[in-house]
């Protein structure tokens, strides 16, 4: 891991988005999602390990896990970037099913 993270990918991602707390950052809206996905831009796949990728994408997409930290890094970039394809919004959806 050439470029390790102080935090761990969650809270670092949290903190970059001006989250005041962990649970806040699948509901990031606006300003916080831009914020969001600025920092991910800037953070190099071998940051963090697949195992701390594979929870980000866990946490904030519900997306199965990918096979290594370059994938996991893409496919969360990509499901945050289109906000159908958060988690709160499809647990927000499902519950008013």
């Amino acid at each position: 891991m050439g470029h390790a993270l102080a935090l761990p990918l969650l809270d670092f991602l949290a903190y970059k988005a001006g989250c005041a707390y962990l649970s806040d950052l699948p509901r990031a809206t606006g300003w916080q999602r831009a914020r969001l996905m600025r920092a991910l831009e800037n953070i190099p796949a071998d940051a963090a390990s697949l195992h701390d990728w594979n929870d980000a994408l866990d946490y904030l997409t519900q997306a199965s896990p990918a096979s290594t930290t370059q994938e996991a890094r893409a496919r969360l970039m990509a499901a945050l970037s289109n906000p159908v394809n958060t988690g709160s919004y499809k647990r927000r959806t499902e519950a008013m099913k």
